[in-house]
């Protein structure tokens, strides 16, 4: 029988092939709910459990044997980290069935496919074993490919291969290591992908070699890689303007807000674990790639006319700080990297569904081409302005609290560390300037068009999108402690290996 975690990837899967039963067609959405309900309501148990009773160690342990050949297993675990992301995409799941309510284009498909992409998700965000996330990691490229291809813009299908592109080229590397492991594995006291038994495994990835070099080396450069791409960090980013500005509305709320913390999570559960000694040896490197990215992406969003780049954009500047909160090598840095990925799930997903509220009344979205909506639609002008805030990182919303832990454990980090941290300062300048500047454009002032005056606000089914978002963004930033509690020890935990391989 299977636990609750390996559930959240079962269930999603059966939900899917239902919604594509002819009987069952028009229960579709009703299936999306559900399995995304499911998949919340589990990561909210853990979640609570974890943040009631901190600790590093894995919860809602279970293992199914897969292939005795290569010692795999449907292993499943969570920790505070794998909790929080499990909740995360169980709510931005939910949120985005709910955007996409009355999909009419083929909508038993559509969402199928979410249920697809759910189940892979869940299953990277629970695995314990190493073959499981790989399959998983691959896997959703599939569904999401899909839902950019043939749900998308006019440059659907340029946007959707580019971004698979991108991402497979960055995992060969990873499917390499996999067969290196398997063989190294097997040398030493039998084959297994066990993610817990191969973080042990340190000073043998240290001591062998492959293609020349250390698979400790390349191991990590090779996990990195992937990572970096679905973060995105620059310059590796490119793909994800066209995917978000091609997707619609509810694929984009996907993207930004479950998709992107893959590669954060990727770092946090196999990178750090698995090779310490490379991750302490690139953190200034990569530090600089985080700061490069902060700057960047809020120096590039301040010049966007389309408003789904701007805010795809601001999400290549906001993963920055994750990327770079990590590498600082301070708890306090890697905790605020973890936070930061939660809180930018909330406030991307609902900046996106406020994009989707105005382009299914103005069928655009350039930023020029509003104004004065404050007017027809002051619902949607104070929800704009809310989630604005928040991503900007105003104290008392949920974008602040990372950014400040980055900003601590970063000044407080070795090396060059502190100076980057002074620059990375300049971000929330810049981030104030571009989200505050794109309200005024668009919420206030003379109306942009006549028309636009007929227009109506946030109608229910919106509203109940967006505002749980909002909600969870305020309840987050005046009373971070459970989320802190349940990140805090997987950080010690993480770091506290990192240091001890320098030793």
């Amino acid at each position: 029988m299977i636990g609750p975690l390996a559930a959240t990837v079962a269930a999603p899967l059966a939900l899917a092939l239902a919604a594509l039963v002819p009987p069952l067609r028009p229960l579709a959405r009703w299936f999306a709910v559900l399995g995304s309900a499911l998949t919340l309501g589990v990561g909210a148990f853990a979640f609570a459990d974890l943040a009631a009773r901190p600790g590093a160690d894995l919860r809602l342990v279970e293992s199914h044997p897969w292939s005795t050949t290569f010692g795999a297993s449907l292993a499943f675990g969570v920790d505070g980290l794998g909790a929080a992301m499990l909740t995360l995409s169980g709510l931005i799941t939910l949120v985005a069935t709910i955007a996409a309510f009355r999909e009419s284009r083929r909508p038993h498909a559509y969402h199928a496919l979410v249920l697809t992409l759910l189940a892979a998700t869940n299953a990277v965000f629970t695995a314990t074993d190493l073959l499981v996330f790989y399959v998983a990691w691959e896997a959703l490229l599939v569904p999401m490919l899909a839902l950019i291809g043939l749900w998308g813009g006019e440059q659907r299908r340029y946007a959707a291969i580019k971004f698979v592109v991108y991402t497979l080229a960055g995992s060969v590397a990873m499917l390499l290591l996999l067969i290196v492991i398997a063989n190294t594995t097997a040398a030493n006291g039998g084959a297994t992908f066990d993610l817990p038994r191969l973080a042990s495994m340190a000073p043998v990835w240290a001591s062998t070699t492959v293609l020349g070099a250390p698979i400790a080396r390349f191991g990590f450069v090779a996990v990195l890689l992937a990572c970096l791409v679905k973060l995105p960090a620059v310059p590796l980013h490119t793909w994800l303007p066209h995917a978000h500005v091609q997707a619609p509305t509810a694929v984009s709320v996907l993207l930004a807000g479950v998709l992107l913390k893959l590669g954060v999570y990727g770092l946090y559960r196999i990178a750090w674990p698995l090779f310490p000694a490379e991750a302490l040896a690139w953190s200034p490197a990569l530090g600089v790639l985080g700061l490069v990215s902060i700057l960047w992406g809020a120096f590039t969003a301040l010049g966007q006319t389309d408003l789904k780049r701007l805010v795809a954009y601001s999400s290549v500047s906001h993963m920055g700080f994750c990327l770079f909160g990590l590498a600082s090598g301070t708890v306090a840095g890697a905790l605020g990297g973890a936070v930061q990925a939660v809180t930018h799930g909330f406030s991307s997903a609902a900046l996106f569904l406020l994009v989707g509220v105005v382009y299914d009344r103005a069928h655009h979205r350039r930023v020029d081409g509003f104004g004065g909506l404050a007017g027809p639609m002051p619902r949607f002008a104070w929800l704009l302005l809310f989630a604005s805030l928040a991503s900007a990182g105003l104290p008392g919303l949920g974008g602040f609290v990372g950014e400040f832990l980055v900003f601590a454990g970063g000044f407080t980090a070795n090396g060059s560390f502190p100076a980057m941290t002074a620059a990375a300062t300049v971000s929330v300048v810049l981030a104030a300037a571009y989200l505050l500047w794109t309200v005024k454009r668009v919420a206030y002032g003379p109306l942009g068009d006549p028309q636009h005056g007929t227009f109506a606000d946030c109608d229910r089914r919106e509203r109940l999108a967006i505002v749980p978002l909002c909600a969870l963004l305020l309840v987050v930033g005046v009373w971070p402690k459970p989320l802190v509690d349940a990140l805090r020890p997987v950080c010690e935990a993480l770091l506290t290996n990192v240091h001890g391989a320098a030793r």
